[in-house]
């Protein structure tokens, strides 16, 4: 009988479904083990993203999602993401998953997919390939340390930035293949170490299941508190953080307040930034804040906009490219896409779903806006269907996953 190939998705910031959501790891856990893998997602039961998490006695905590093992490691629990326990929490967790081997119960693994963040899972991809031979593959989902500082929040001449900076290089060096969610990753790893072939891209996808069979319909309550009625709907949904750079949406709706009283803008969400935001709309008509909803329910609010918009702030690390969550969930509403983003452009404009205009300029923002309103709703439509068609064909987790196994025997 030959042995399965084991393999072992690293990344302390996963979650299953059981614990509030499945995250890109737990779904290509789910299709590796479709295909014959005997797979094992380790992750920390510690995260500033996820309040429901497994409480554990001891060191580890054996799990079963679907058909794979969940190995959940028992990490400081910390509320702050700057914290120091948070950092402690990274080396805590690397040095249990380096130790889950000397367990006799755990076959040994063939691959390696070590998922930033925490950048410190590099350390165990490269322990397993020097030790145990196996096929280390760096997942790259955020460039750190670079986007630590071009988002100013830590100075370049902090000394975790030095530690991360030798971190990622390492990775890049030393793993068999990296991954990247961002289509221009290879130009960032040539400047990093000065080639790029190892490099592909395997951006966010979708899982079907999720959005055929989990969905549920918002509150009436809800819509008829937040949702205007008659308005072409302008929607946001998602975090209002600093990474969003929300203000010139604002200055936009601004812009178009004296335009057309038509045209409506709904943000969806909260976040650090929520505050500050609301102020700054006081005196605005056209626009409206409603409160974060629950991902099953976030697409009957998406349906009922016009079109979807975003914003990414205009940064150094944006040139490499972005794979943002929400394009998923705005392409199987069918709905129209505008993006505020001046880097290496995708999703929109290969699914021709919509489009990106310059970052952080309101005036270019509004004047694509304006000329979408005014679209045929026919015209609307087709794009939104175009978005739909790209994501359900070419973004969905059985495609790709197809994409990361060939990585495994190359």
């Amino acid at each position: 009988m030959i042995k399965q190939k084991c393999v072992w998705y690293i990344s302390k910031y996963a979650n299953i479904a059981k614990y509030g959501a499945e995250t890109r790891q737990a779904a290509f856990c789910k299709e590796f083990s479709k295909k014959g893998y005997n797979v094992k997602l380790i992750t920390s039961n510690s995260s500033h993203l996820y309040s429901t998490l497994p409480k554990i006695k001891g060191c580890y905590f054996l799990d079963k999602s679907e058909k794979f093992d969940v190995i959940w490691v028992n990490t400081p629990q910390y509320k702050k993401t700057t914290s120091l326990k948070r950092i402690i929490g990274w080396v805590w967790f690397e040095f249990f998953v380096i130790s889950l081997p000397l367990l006799k119960k755990h076959q040994k693994p063939d691959v390696v997919i070590a998922s930033s963040l925490s950048l410190m899972s590099v350390f165990s991809g490269c322990f397993f390939k020097l030790f145990y031979k196996s096929k280390f593959i760096f997942e790259v989902r955020d460039i750190w340390p670079q986007s630590l500082i071009d988002l100013k929040v830590i100075s370049v001449r902090n000394p975790l930035i030095f530690i991360l900076a030798f971190i990622e290089r390492l990775g890049y060096k030393y793993a068999d293949k990296v991954v990247g969610t961002m289509p221009g990753l290879s130009i960032h790893v040539e400047k990093i170490i000065g080639k790029n072939n190892k490099v592909n891209f395997i951006p966010q996808g979708v899982s079907l299941d999720f959005y055929e069979n989990n969905q549920q319909t918002i509150d009436k309550n809800y819509i008829d508190k937040y949702i205007p009625k008659g308005k072409f709907l302008v929607t946001y949904a998602g975090t209002m953080g600093v990474a969003n750079v929300l203000e010139p949406i604002l200055s936009a709706a601004k812009i178009l307040d004296s335009k057309d009283n038509n045209i409506h803008f709904l943000f969806v969400g909260n976040g650090r930034e929520e505050g500050s935001l609301r102020a700054q709309a006081e005196t605005l008509t056209n626009v409206t804040f409603a409160p974060r909803v629950d991902k099953e329910k976030i697409q009957s609010i998406l349906i009922k906009s016009n079109i979807l918009i975003a914003s990414v702030k205009n940064e150094k690390v944006y040139e490499f490219g972005i794979s943002l969550n929400k394009f998923i969930d705005y392409m199987f509403a069918k709905k129209p896409i505008i993006c505020m983003y001046s880097g290496f452009p995708s999703m929109i404009n290969e699914a021709n779903c919509g489009e990106f205009t310059q970052s952080e300029n309101p005036i270019a923002f509004a004047d694509k806006i304006l000329e979408y309103a005014k679209m045929p709703d026919r015209e609307l439509q087709k794009l939104g269907e175009n978005g739909y068609e790209f994501l359900i064909k070419k973004r969905n987790f059985h495609v790709l996953s197809e994409q990361y196994i060939e990585l495994f025997h190359d």
